[in-house]
């Protein structure tokens, strides 16, 4: 029982784990950015600031841990959650609408297209991500948008906090201080910055960089989610799915679609299947003139 246990967990993370070698790097990037960040925040930069313990210290702590928990939580749902078309039965018909994929042989629904790096078809493929080595999708929308919400909160938040004490590890506005901070390994290695130094630059500007990377995905994922589109349907200008902006949240996260920023794990049942969706209005006035 334990054998059969085991092996469905194995086949079960080969699926959601990530395949080519550029996504397990850009993976494994990501998993160590996220912990590593959080220990600087929490053992390194916290601790400076609050010489003892206290109220503010507790409910910073507090805030760091539900930021971290919803951040790593969500991205292990995003992953894990089932996305392709693999787990519905198919119809051997054509349908009006549908398509059909040569790669895996089957007819494939309206919005799924293959990805070829998770090497399935896609319900509602919004596009692959890179960092988590799968694709957001239908069944997996909610998770990757609030992953993506709290890596932002996450990232304004510890450079607030960093600041002050990067200030005092760098000495200030200097020549050494800006090159340290922009190239710190070059500094690290020529013997012009200490270890300790060269590790708070490099913190620094991971937070940086990482917290306007994620804003600008946030920013356009959210506008994606609330005008129901993927990057293909806005690429060609498709508005076929536009239903306002609150159905289109529910289409997204569920019926539960206020509380899905709270936890990972709390409920949200999604509306339909993942193979048909409603369009708006017009589209259907134009189908009964047809």
């Amino acid at each position: 029982m334990e054998g059969t246990m085991y092996q469905s967990f194995l086949r079960r993370a080969r699926q959601f784990l990530p395949k080519s070698r550029g996504d397990k790097v850009a993976f494994a990037f990501l998993v160590v950015i996220i912990h590593l960040i959080f220990y600087f925040e929490l053992y390194r930069v916290l601790p400076e600031i609050y010489h003892e313990p206290c109220l503010a210290s507790y409910i910073h702590t507090a805030f760091m841990a539900f930021v971290y928990i919803n951040t790593v939580g969500n991205l292990f749902m995003m992953m894990y959650v089932d996305t392709t078309t693999g787990s519905h039965v198919l119809p051997s018909v054509l349908k009006p609408g549908w398509h059909f994929c040569a790669s895996c042989e089957a007819n494939a629904p309206p919005r799924s297209f293959h990805c070829w790096e998770c090497g399935t078809c896609i319900l509602k493929r919004i596009h692959h991500c890179t960092f988590t080595g799968n694709c957001a999708a239908w069944a997996n929308q909610r998770y990757y948008i609030v992953f993506l919400l709290y890596m932002s909160i996450g990232a304004v938040y510890t450079n607030i906090m960093n600041f002050d004490y990067v200030w005092d590890v760098m000495g200030g506005l200097t020549v050494k201080s800006i090159l340290t901070m922009f190239a710190p390994l070059i500094m690290w290695l020529a013997g012009m910055a200490k270890a300790h130094t060269f590790f708070v630059s490099l913190m620094s500007m991971v937070c940086l960089i990482g917290g306007v990377f994620s804003m600008v995905l946030f920013y356009f994922h959210s506008k994606l989610t609330l005008m129901n589109r993927t990057v293909f349907e806005f690429n060609k200008r498709i508005n076929d799915y536009d239903l306002g902006w609150q159905r289109n949240l529910e289409q997204a996260f569920g019926t539960r679609w206020q509380l899905v920023w709270l936890f990972p794990l709390l409920p949200s049942p999604l509306l339909g299947n993942g193979l048909e969706f409603p369009v708006n209005s017009d589209v259907s006035e134009a189908v009964k003139d047809m």
